[in-house]
């Protein structure tokens, strides 16, 4: 009887622990935004853009990519990192601070069976580039992780992403260094019960 009991247990907490995973799919590009002429911003493959235009640029309002990722965007505030452009909701208030007045930042959905909304976005910009993922987190917009806070926690100080992946619960980023001499693989993992990425480096 008891053999039955823990056998049955253990199938339940298996089926519960399957059922909480989540796989993800291969990201798919839905636009791209850059720095345009002047303080502007170029957008491309929004679905609609509200803003002030300037020549074949934007200067403040919003952008809308895919069916509900909103990009908010002020030229006013571009000289401070910590300002200027925000991913997430229609609400400015519930999105993410994520700087795009430099370079040129891809936008691609991040599909998942979960159906979690999230995005993956990779900025390129003189010579570096950033990979980060953002997502909607019990209805709060958050940042998942970006590459800075791996170069800073593993030492990879001018290393930039060559290569990305996605299998099952893990995403795959290839990392060189400048001069191409060294690389390693970040590999960030869905860790359901925490609703977050895990971080190792290979």
């Amino acid at each position: 009887m008891f053999k039955k009991f823990f056998a049955a247990t253990f199938a339940l907490l298996l089926l519960t622990a399957q059922a909480h995973a989540m796989t993800f799919q291969q990201p798919v590009k839905i636009g791209s935004v850059g720095i345009g002429s002047g303080n502007g911003l170029s957008i491309r493959d929004a679905t609609k853009i509200d803003a002030v235009q300037n020549g074949d640029s934007y200067t403040n309002g919003y952008a809308i990519f895919g069916d509900k990722l909103y990009l908010h965007f002020d030229d006013a505030t571009a000289s401070d990192f910590n300002a200027g452009s925000w991913f997430g909701s229609s609400d400015r208030s519930n999105a993410v601070q994520y700087y795009v007045f430099e370079g040129s930042t891809a936008i691609s959905r991040l599909p998942n069976d979960a159906g979690v909304d999230m995005y993956l976005l990779a900025t390129e910009m003189g010579g570096v580039n950033v990979t980060a993922v953002i997502g909607n987190r019990d209805g709060k917009w958050v940042k998942f992780f970006d590459t800075n806070d791996a170069k800073k926690t593993f030492g990879l100080r001018g290393w930039y992403t060559s290569d990305i992946r996605v299998s099952g619960d893990t995403i795959t980023l290839s990392m060189s260094s400048f001069d191409q001499k060294n690389s390693c693989e970040l590999r960030y993992r869905w860790d359901a019960s925490a609703k977050w990425f895990g971080v190792q480096k290979i």
